[in-house]
């Protein structure tokens, strides 16, 4: 998994805890999740062979629409993204040949799938933790040739 991976990875998951949320204590948990998450890399483990780069995203919007702009670096230069879309199961296409899904979860939770053109494929889970202080994403990455790699990213609130 290349930086630019990596990258459109965490954009696609940041807000996934609370999209199209509906119960009072799921919409406690979109509240929760918008604002500003800055990637902890002490406490966050990249897949193997790889080190992760800071980065912040500003999430403006989760709840049917995921609403966003991604800041960090791109072979070692500053780099912006935005993206707003549905989140609804939907594979959408997405920067440099990569597509993308989430799928809302009964726990409330969403399930992000990406489709990257090297063939592999990432499945990643984002949970808000306790206080809403953290936010954390766990993830494997089956490559082409089947080896699986594991990730864990840890946002703090900024």
């Amino acid at each position: 998994m290349n930086k630019a991976t990596a990258m459109m990875t965490t954009i696609l998951l940041v807000g996934t805890t609370g999209i199209g949320a509906a119960s009072a204590e799921e919409q406690g948990a979109v509240r929760s999740s918008i604002g500003t998450w800055k990637l902890n890399l002490k406490e966050s483990i990249a897949p193997q062979g790889r080190q992760f780069e800071p980065y912040t995203i500003v999430l403006r919007r989760a709840d049917d629409v995921l609403d966003f702009t991604y800041h960090g670096f791109r072979d070692g230069k500053p780099f912006e993204f935005s993206y707003a879309a549905k989140a609804d199961g939907v594979v959408h296409e997405l920067e440099g040949g990569m597509r993308g899904a989430m799928i809302r979860l009964p726990s409330g939770n969403y399930e992000a799938r990406l489709w990257l053109p090297d063939g592999s494929y990432e499945n990643k889970f984002c949970q808000l933790a306790a206080g809403g202080k953290q936010q954390i994403c766990l993830a494997t990455v089956t490559q082409a040739d089947g080896s699986v790699v594991f990730f864990k990213q840890v946002q703090d609130r900024q």
